[in-house]
């Protein structure tokens, strides 16, 4: 067996989350946003790369932030007449809450 070679990335998640990773994630989902809808189709991948978390990192602190009305799912179906969907989320306006 191969003796490990250390690369100076440890492995799993950080020691300790930003203290602010809901507002980063919210501003992420922001910056996705289709201005005229308020849409977003998340990249949940794209997104725990952008922050340096996992991806479950990332859908939990979703799932608070949907939680606490920041944002609310919308389901659109894939095609006409399909029975397939995809979900997006629309962002509430920020005037209104704050994490």
């Amino acid at each position: 067996m191969k003796p490990h070679r250390t690369t100076g990335r440890p492995r799993g998640r950080p020691s300790t989350l930003p203290f602010d990773i809901d507002e980063k994630v919210l501003c992420s989902l922001e910056r996705r946003m289709d201005p005229k809808t308020r849409l977003v189709r998340p990249d949940w991948k794209g997104m725990a790369r952008e922050l340096d978390v996992s991806r479950t990192t990332i859908s939990r602190i979703a799932a608070s932030l949907k939680r606490s009305g920041f944002f609310e799912s919308v389901c659109v179906p894939l095609r006409r007449g399909s029975r397939l969907n995809y979900t997006l989320y629309r962002i509430t306006d920020r005037s209104q809450n704050s994490p």
